[in-house]
This record gives structure tokens, C-alpha cells and sequence, in this order.
């Protein structure tokens, strides 16, 4: 009877494993035009027309597929990527525009809090001048 033996740590597939195992292109077929091309009004004969050029180029520059299945592919990585981006960068924003008001209003009070003392500290001085003026003059 024969143990198997397990690895301990199981690795990982690397991202271009992961890339080569989800690389599929299908070959494109070659296009052609409609059989009832010649029965169309002109609205739809223009859009076959359309279609057939683009189909066309497409089959020209890829006709393995290989050029779709790159499109599809990093139209994935973009909307995988794109997704924080529109969900984080909003609640960032606003947040640090949050702490940037915080932060002067916070400057502002403790600005205020350094100068009422001193502006009390100044009027109870001048008053106190004022005082002893009077008791001065009024000695005389």
C-alpha cells in the first residue's frame, strides 16, 4: 500500500500562468455579405456594408482571433482596474477636502483661543492704566 505524498506548501500560479491558461482566441470566420443584400432598403444595405467592411478588417488584421481575444482581454484588466478607481477616489476626495476644512477651522479656534487671552490680558491692562491715571490725577 502506497502513501501519496502531498507538498506542504501548495504554489501559486503566476499571473502570466494565469494569463496563458485564459488565452483562448477562436479563429474568425471568413465574412461575407448577405444573400438578400440586393433585396435590402438602403438604411439596412448600408449597415451590411458597414458591417461587412468592418468584419472584413477585422479578419484581415486577426483572422486567428488573436486580436479579439487581446481586446476582450484588456477591456477585463480596465474594468477590474477602473472599478476602485470610481468606487475609492470619490471617498478620498471628500474626505480629504473634510480634513482640510477641519484642519483650518481647528487653526482658526486655536488662532482665536491665543488671541482672546491676550486681548483680555491687554484691555484688563488698559483699564488698570486707566485706574491708577485716575487715582493719580485725582491725588492731585
Amino acid at each position: 500500500m502506497e502513501t501519496e505524498v502531498k507538498p506542504l506548501v501548495t504554489a501559486k500560479p503566476s499571473l502570466i500562468h494565469t494569463i496563458k491558461l485564459n488565452w483562448q482566441p477562436t479563429p474568425l470566420a471568413e465574412p461575407s455579405v448577405d444573400r438578400e443584400f440586393q433585396n435590402m432598403d438602403l438604411l439596412q444595405r448600408t449597415s451590411e456594408a458597414v458591417r461587412y467592411s468592418l468584419l472584413s478588417l477585422e479578419w484581415w488584421l486577426s483572422p486567428g482571433g488573436t486580436l479579439r481575444e487581446w481586446l476582450r482581454f484588456n477591456t477585463v484588466i480596465a474594468a477590474v482596474l477602473s472599478m476602485p478607481a470610481l468606487l475609492v477616489v470619490p471617498l478620498v476626495t471628500y474626505l480629504l477636502g473634510q480634513f482640510a476644512t477641519w484642519t483650518a477651522l481647528l487653526g482658526r479656534i486655536a488662532g482665536n483661543l491665543i488671541i482672546f487671552p491676550l486681548t483680555v490680558v491687554c484691555g484688563i491692562a488698559v483699564v488698570s492704566a486707566g485706574i491708577l491715571f485716575i487715582r493719580v490725577l485725582a491725588r492731585r
